[in-house]
This record gives structure tokens, C-alpha cells and sequence, in this order.
């Protein structure tokens, strides 16, 4: 039973059902999760909440529990809202596909694709435990929040992709699979790819780690340099995933190849079987980059993240060796020279936040003035297109000349990307 219950009354061993607020606009992974520890409630009431929804079935009520109560709730991967009696989803299709391709803003789509980001963080979560407790592979489970994902990354390219750059999670390991699956996706949409193969991507993208469930936490999570034997160990996790795959008649060749492959090298000189060029699979190809890229541009034990436009002139500089130098350009072209969210320097002096992609001139992007230095007076952050500008000298036409690390500014993105309502396009006027 849903019940609202002051934040006061909150115990250890109540479910959560709704904090009330944005996932973006609180510190948990979760949208929905059984409180464990007294820190847990503390950070929720550091929220500045007044009410809560907490679930009586799944966790104690405000009375003393019952014995019932007590029990652990059994593991279910339904969908958290049934549909009503009767209905049935929308079938996904090319033709449903074509027609929502670029219908909705970044910011808009942002907004819409973070909730089903985080109801396929939870279940992807839950599904990676039931596999290492030996539960079979159901694919049926994930199809929904697959299907979701693609419409998202039709509606707009550049949402989904710049979303998983927004928050930080401490379970790398399910939101690197999860990214891994958008970012696949993403530029399988790019390269036009049909819709059988993209949701082989969104599959292979998910589980293509799967196989380092079985490798020792110590080894996945090692802050410090490999030893041999452990890089030697860390090294099976590809083998490993494949054979969990294999497992289940749901799974396709692509897939498993997606998952075996995905550490193979343009040049000859990945793992496990040290294919080159044409002989690994574009899918493959497509999960390693994905897969680089999102490891990159995330904080790890060892390392701070790289920001999103130097990983991508990194990967850029090794094509040719590392990656396909056609598929790494088209990585470039899908995300853009500086992604949205990146953190810009003009020349100017001024800071800004990218905001959308032009995508006829990817070194001119859209971007939020953050940041303006002299004696002008602002009414809030402005909207600045850097390709419509005004007739100006050449060395009064703003440009970006640098970029920053996530973290370096003391500024949340996602409270930019998420309240773009409220911005106004920059009028013009000459750079101070």
C-alpha cells in the first residue's frame, strides 16, 4: 500500500516509492529502494523535504511491522507501472521510428529520457544480480526500457548521449553497462543502422561486461596498476560474458560477438583473439568505442574523468590504430566536436555550457553564457548561437578556445540543461 508519511517518521527498513522530487535533484541511484542505514535518511532529509511515499508491502509501515512485513520482498523485474487491462505496448517499428526522428529539443528530451534511464539503471541492477545468483537470461524483462531508449535517441541524438554525462552514480559498473547501451545506440541511429540491428547494439551494449560479475571485485576495482596475473584475469571477462549469453536461446550471434569482441583493436592488438580491421564486427567495433568512451568520461578509484571533447580528440588522434578511422569520425560527427554539456572558454573571456549541436558546423554549437566578464548587465543566462552572428571583425567573432574538465567549475550542469525554459536568447551585442 502507498502511503505519504512525514520525513520525520522515516525508519530504516521503509521502502521508498516517491521522493517527490527530480532524480536529477538528489544524491541516490535509485528511484525507488529499501532504506538500510540511518545515513540513507539523513541524506534524504537533507533533500529539504517535508513528505514521502513510502510502499507498506515491500517495507515496514509507521506501526510496528509484522511478521509478514519482515520478509524480503521477492525480486520482480516487471514493469514499476502495469498497463491498464487489456492494453498492449505500441509496437516499435521503422515506420513509428521515421516519424519521431528529430521532433524534440535536447533540453525536452532530457527531461523525458531521465526517467526511463533510471528505471533501466534499477532493473539492470537487479538483473545482473539474478545472473550471478545463476537465474536464467530473460530478455523479455529489458524490452520495454530498450525500446524506450531508442524512440529517445530518434527524437533527439544528442539527449540520451549527453544525459549520461550528467550524473555520477557509485555502482560504476551498472551505469557504465547502461551508458554503454545509450552511447551504442546513439551512434547506431547515426550510421542509419535498421531497427533489428540497433537493438542488437542496445543489447550488446548492456551486457557486454556481464562476464566480470564472475571475476573478483578486488581485481575489477583495483585502484592501483594490474598485477600480470590479474590483468591476465580481467582480460577472461569478454570469454566469460559470451558464455553467460550462450546460456540463453533469446540471444543472438551479434550480441555474443558484441560482448566477445569488444576489446578487439583496429590495429591487431586486442583481446581474446587479436582480430584487425574488417575481421572484427561492426557491432563490436560500435560497443568498443561506446565503451571507451564512456570509461574516458567517468571518475574511476584511480582517475578523474576527461572532459567529453578531449576523450573524443584522443580517440580521434588514434583512428587508424585503436579504432576505424571512419567509425571514430562518425563518433565525432554524432556527439559533436564539443558534446552537449561540455564546458567552454571563448575567446572573449567568456564561459559557457553547450547546449545544442549545430549540426551543418560542429565547432559552432550552442551554448549558455554562463560566465561574462566587464560591466554588462544581464537579465540571467542567455542562449548564444555561435553560427547566426552578426557581420563582425574577425576578431569579434566569439569562438571556442578551450575547454574544461567536468568538476573544474562550480556549477551543476544538469540544473542548466533542466531549467532552459527560463533563458533567453542572446541579443547581439559585441564581445566585451
Amino acid at each position: 500500500m502507498i502511503k505519504t508519511i512525514s520525513v520525520q517518521q522515516l525508519k530504516v527498513g521503509m521502502y521508498i516509492e516517491d521522493l517527490g522530487i527530480s532524480w536529477l535533484r538528489h544524491p541516490f541511484a535509485r528511484a525507488r529502494w529499501l532504506i538500510k542505514s540511518q545515513e540513507e535518511i539523513k541524506k534524504i532529509k537533507q533533500c529539504g523535504l517535508s513528505s514521502i511515499k513510502i510502499d507498506t508491502i515491500k517495507g515496514i509501515g509507521v506501526d510496528p511491522p509484522t511478521a509478514d512485513q519482515l520478509q524480503p520482498p521477492a525480486i520482480s523485474l516487471a514493469t514499476t507501472t502495469p498497463l491498464p487491462k487489456g492494453a498492449e505496448p505500441e509496437e516499435l517499428t521503422a515506420e513509428s521510428l521515421a516519424a519521431l526522428a528529430d521532433t524534440v529539443s535536447v533540453q525536452d528530451e532530457i527531461i523525458q529520457v531521465a526517467r526511463v534511464y533510471n528505471e533501466f539503471l534499477i532493473r539492470t541492477r537487479t538483473f545482473f544480480s539474478q545472473v550471478q545468483l545463476g537465474l536464467p537470461i530473460n530478455l523479455d524483462e529489458i524490452s520495454s526500457d530498450l525500446d524506450e531508449l531508442i524512440k529517445s535517441v530518434f527524437r533527439n541524438r544528442y539527449a540520451a548521449s549527453a544525459l549520461v554525462k550528467l550524473k555520477t552514480f557509485d555502482e560504476y559498473t551498472y551505469t557504465h553497462s547502461v551508458n554503454v547501451c545509450v552511447l551504442a545506440l546513439t551512434l547506431g541511429r547515426f550510421l542509419n543502422l535498421p531497427l533489428p540491428k540497433l537493438k542488437a547494439l542496445g543489447i550488446g551494449g548492456l551486457f557486454h561486461d556481464l562476464g566480470k560479475i564472475a571475476i573478483s571485485k578486488k581485481i575489477v576495482n583495483k585502484p592501483g596498476p594490474l598485477t600480470v596475473d590479474e590483468l591476465r584475469e580481467i582480460q577472461k571477462h569478454p570469454y566469460l560474458s559470451a558464455k553467460l549469453l550462450k546460456t540463453s536461446d533469446q540471444v543472438s550471434r551479434e550480441v555474443i560477438e558484441c560482448a566477445l569482441l569488444h576489446h578487439e583493436r583496429y590495429c591487431g592488438q586486442g583481446y581474446p583473439q587479436g582480430l584487425r580491421s574488417n575481421e572484427i564486427p561492426l557491432s563490436a567495433q560500435i560497443i568498443g568505442l561506446a565503451d571507451v568512451y564512456d570509461a574516458m568520461t567517468s571518475d574511476r578509484v584511480y582517475r578523474k574523468k576527461f572532459s567529453q571533447h578531449e576523450t573524443l580528440k584522443t580517440m580521434y588522434a588514434a583512428r587508424g590504430e585503436e579504432f576505424d578511422p571512419i567509425l571514430v569520425s562518425h563518433l565525432v560527427k554524432c556527439l559533436g566536436v564539443y558534446p552537449v554539456g561540455s564546458l567552454v572558454h571563448l575567446n572573449t573571456g567568456e564561459k559557457g555550457l553547450v547546449m545544442d549541436i549545430n549540426d551543418n558546423d560542429l565547432i559552432k554549437p550552442k551554448i549558455l553564457l554562463i560566465d561574462q566578464p566587464g560591466d554588462v548587465t544581464r537579465n540571467g543566462p542567455q542562449v548564444f548561437d555561435l553560427v547566426n552572428q552578426p557581420e563582425k571583425k574577425s576578431n569579434e567573432v566569439r569562438r571556442i578556445v578551450g575547454v574544461d574538465a567536468p568538476g573544474k567549475w562550480n556549477i551543476d550542469p544538469a540544473r542548466y540543461l533542466l531549467d532552459h525554459h527560463s533563458f533567453k536568447p542572446a541579443v547581439a551585442f559585441a564581445p566585451s
